[in-house]
């Protein structure tokens, strides 16, 4: 590594910032533009920093995925590069401890289209872009000193369930049901989603995994379920082991896949 590589380095590892810009490199080294524009290029090809945009760049830990916790690292600025965003589905499963897995994507869900890369060339970050509508039922949460927005138990079950591509299928969003969720929330989340399938899919799963909701949330569920017939899980093979005309679910996973 150069002198002024290692300078740049030293000073934001000193400093504990982990995202800086290249006017900030700029500063600290106090270099030609072209000088410049020579350390970013040479620190991104080495994979100690990374462009996440326009003039922004990422410090990547050297151990990233081996001493450091990843998911914590990501989450600690994720807040600087983005201003509407929640981390959600799969990893919020996971944040909540309604899972035991442990998925190697970020799924974090946004307003704007935006472009996914992959974090310390070990760590996808994909962003899931949502409608204005959906986007509410979002906890703030820490680490260490930075905060960042994560969408809340309730809200990570539903939207599991309205999107279940990205939370590693029905089953998964499944489990958030077994740890007593606030189930005004959820019919009310539901409701507001406006994906009568997610209705479907947890009338089918409290049945399934035979829970007891209060009875006004179960009629609540049931009048937004509507008329057509929709997959239990599209993530899986779209086999129809049977129909459930009263839910109008075509039911294509074993219910084995539910039982904890």
């Amino acid at each position: 590594m150069g002198a002024l590589e290692a300078e740049l380095i030293f000073t934001l590892e000193r400093e504990g910032r982990t995202l800086f810009t290249v006017e900030d490199a700029g500063e600290i080294l106090n270099t030609s533009e072209e000088a410049l524009r020579v350390v970013l290029w040479r620190l991104a090809s080495k994979g100690r920093i990374q462009r996440v945009k326009r003039g922004h760049y990422l410090l990547v830990p050297a151990r990233a995925g081996h001493e450091t916790r990843w998911s914590e690292h990501i989450f600690s600025f994720i807040g600087e590069i983005l201003d509407e965003y929640y981390v959600g589905y799969w990893t919020a499963l996971s944040h909540w401890g309604m899972t035991e897995q442990i998925p190697r994507t970020v799924f974090i869900a946004t307003t704007r289209r935006r472009r996914d890369f992959t974090y310390s060339d070990t760590v996808p970050i994909h962003y899931v872009t949502v409608s204005r509508h959906k986007f509410f039922g979002r906890a703030t949460e820490k680490i260490g000193d930075h905060e960042f927005h994560i969408s809340d138990r309730e809200k990570t079950i539903v939207d599991s369930l309205d999107l279940p591509q990205y939370a590693g299928g029905v089953p998964e969003a499944a489990k958030g049901l077994l740890q007593q969720p606030d189930w005004q929330r959820i019919a009310e989340y539901a409701d507001r989603l406006g994906n009568r399938t997610v209705h479907k899919r947890l009338g089918y799963l409290m049945e399934t995994l035979e829970l007891s909701p209060p009875k006004e949330v179960v009629e609540r569920l049931r009048r937004g379920i509507g008329s057509g017939y929709s997959w239990l899980d599209p993530t899986a093979p779209k086999e129809k082991i049977e129909s459930n005309p009263r839910l109008r679910l075509k039911i294509n996973l074993d219910t084995r896949a539910f039982l904890p």
